[in-house]
């Protein structure tokens, strides 16, 4: 029987956890990811799937999930991928489901700034979309192109699902991206990071006597949790070193 339509399907909880409709296109698959379902068409519809073309949207569809991480720092549930086989009016599926560790939504404040014609000037939600969609379209395909990056996207991701451990794991970012280029300096000048804030985040991840960081055990007295402010100081500066050397690669 004629394939007429193959798609690869996942389901993510909670459903908002793409703000918008977003599409990537690939050479022989279209995604789609939106409001609870991430759906792969083929191309070239086939049966059975090879197994380097699944793998291949596979890979896309979670990389996905580890940017909107990155951008929102909150976990969520993927599950698949079903694939659907669609011929002459039926519908034949094939289940696999497997569980991975993403985000979800963080509430947002937004706001529109319009002059007194009532034209708008400043859309912060459309803003903020165009720019989630265009980190996603540009660092999703580049994950597996090096080990460093994609070194750096687990280490962020442990950060999320193990907050207890949080400055341990974003200490690793560093860590790796100085390990890259062969030490600290070289890391800072390849990337453009000024020596205070490089040494700020050590100081936070590393020295501080806090809950979350490396070496707490060296503070039996005396430690506490890491402020609100110093969780999204730790957060921002790994997030812009992770961005910045993605773009390099």
């Amino acid at each position: 029987m004629t394939v007429d339509r193959t798609e690869l399907e996942w389901t993510y909880e909670p459903k908002g956890f793409f703000e918008t409709p977003y599409r990537h296109a690939e050479r022989d698959f279209e995604l789609k990811i939106d409001n609870g379902t991430a759906v792969a068409t083929l191309i070239i519809p086939t049966d059975p799937v090879p197994a380097d073309l699944e793998e291949s949207v596979r890979t896309l569809v979670e990389n996905s999930f580890l940017v909107r991480e990155l951008q929102l720092h909150r976990k969520a549930k993927l599950e698949g991928p079903r694939i659907y086989q669609h011929s002459a009016g039926r519908k034949d599926v094939s289940i696999r489901l497997e569980g991975v560790s993403a985000v979800g939504m963080i509430g947002q404040l937004d706001f529109i700034v319009s002059d007194a014609e009532g034209d708008i000037k400043h859309d912060s939600k459309a803003e903020r979309i165009a720019e989630h969609t265009s980190l996603l379209d540009l660092l999703a395909p580049k994950l597996q192109q090096s080990e460093t990056l994609q070194a750096i996207f687990v280490s962020y991701s442990k950060s999320v699902d193990d907050p207890d451990d949080e400055f341990t794991h974003l200490y690793e970012v560093r860590d790796a991206l100085s390990n890259h280029y062969g030490n600290d300096e070289n890391a800072r000048r390849a990337l453009g990071i000024s020596k205070s804030d490089w040494s700020r985040f050590g100081v936070l991840t590393n020295v501080e006597p806090l809950e979350q960081g490396r070496h707490r055990g060296n503070h039996p007295h005396g430690r506490r949790p890491a402020t609100d402010e110093e969780l999204d100081e730790a957060r921002n500066l790994a997030r812009q070193w992770i961005i910045t050397f993605a773009r390099t690669v």
